[in-house]
């Protein structure tokens, strides 16, 4: 077997699942606000938009990729009611219909008079065929989708860092610009999925072993796949936040979902329209698969109860992204901003308890967790 093949893959589909619509707007938002700190401010998207969630996946690889003792740790509850909630807010009820809207946004560079209800059906067809077949979606998202992200990403980034340079930093803005950084990194809510989706690539390179193997290979190459997938998304971050506070002034009241293309008809000029819709379509794109996968299969198995088939489980996961997906984005995360302030300090507790449980053996359990939730909802009263 070629490990090194499988490693690199591997990473690629890491990089590709965790980078979607969000990924791409929320560092160009810390840039905007960093005032000249681009690098403390990337400094704080790397710590909790990519440390926080690889940081998941070792909690998540620690139990062998059982996702559902991960979760028992919070009571037998919490085994079905924790996995329905996430996977809706990053399913047809958040993420993935944010991906819709945001790969519409960038479309209508090239298409202009294409509307979102048209774009939306078209999308989630595609989707559809693709997830009917589960067992080729690693393979294609890190051998095809992923490298010509990456490519496309790279020229916006090279072309912006060519033709610009950030203002002199503001001294009074050293840990505000941090901690802005923080803060958006959670939005993109990659803890939450990181507990899906490292099962999703632990039985990709479960499949790829035999009996025979060692069980230390196979970790072995899941950790140099995280290393690739993470050291892939701090190049990028890196390089939007740094375009943002090189930008700020031409994105000042830009939505966010459009400041990618401003920045890119700023530095590529005529050819920006082509780049930047093929860049932010298969970033939605990669992401939008893998959700749909994920929430449809424990709709079919834990709520139906395998009532349905795999195709009605798909046809009624897109059915609802795609009405979701007509609030558009400012209706989406109307909603999902308040959940996500409320649920992610709890959950970022959840990861550190479960991690200390698996090494050191502590048997601190629920309470922590509970606690930071309830400090949490206090504070927002």
């Amino acid at each position: 077997m070629n490990t090194r093949s499988l490693v690199v893959t591997t990473g690629f589909a890491l990089f590709a699942m965790f980078f979607g619509s969000g990924n791409l707007v929320f560092p160009l938002l810390v840039g905007t606000e960093s005032q000249g700190h681009y690098l403390l401010s990337s400094f704080g998207i790397i710590l909790t938009g990519v440390l926080v969630p690889f940081m998941g996946v070792l909690a998540i690889l620690l139990y062998k990729g059982d996702t559902r003792e991960f979760l028992g740790t919070m009571g037998r509850p919490a085994k079905f009611w924790f996995p329905l909630i996430a996977l809706s807010l990053m399913g047809p009820f958040g993420v993935l219909a944010r991906c819709i809207t945001v790969a519409h946004g960038s479309f209508t560079l090239l298409f202009p008079s294409c509307t979102l209800i048209p774009f939306s059906l078209a999308f989630c067809g595609i989707i559809f065929l693709l997830t009917a077949n589960k067992n080729r979606i690693i393979p294609f998202l890190g051998s095809t989708l992923t490298p010509f992200l990456l490519v496309a990403l790279l020229a916006i980034i090279s072309a912006g860092i060519w033709n610009a340079e950030v203002k002199a930093p503001e001294g009074s803005h050293v840990l505000s610009g941090s901690r802005t950084g923080a803060l958006q990194g959670y939005q993109t809510m990659d803890l939450l999925a990181a507990f899906f989706f490292s099962t999703f690539i632990i039985q990709h390179l479960t499949q790829k072993f035999s009996s025979d193997d060692e069980p230390q290979a196979l970790v072995k190459v899941f950790l140099k796949s995280a290393f690739i997938g993470g050291s892939l998304l701090s190049i990028v971050y890196c390089g939007l936040v740094y375009l943002g506070s090189a930008y700020a002034v031409q994105l000042n009241d830009v939505p966010p979902q459009a400041m990618l293309g401003v920045v890119s008809q700023n530095t590529l000029g005529v050819f920006s329209a082509p780049i930047v819709c093929v860049t932010v379509v298969l970033a939605c794109f990669t992401t939008a698969v893998v959700l749909t996968s994920l929430f449809a299969d424990f709709f079919r198995q834990e709520v139906s109860k395998n009532f349905i088939n795999v195709p009605v489980s798909l046809g009624v996961t897109l059915g609802i992204a795609f009405g979701v997906s007509t609030l558009e984005f400012s209706g989406i995360a109307a909603f999902l901003a308040p959940i996500l302030e409320t649920l992610y300090p709890a959950l970022i507790v959840l990861t550190l308890v479960n991690i200390t449980n698996k090494l050191w053996g502590a048997k601190l359990r629920r309470w922590p967790v509970i606690l930071t939730f309830m400090a949490k909802i206090s504070s927002l009263v």
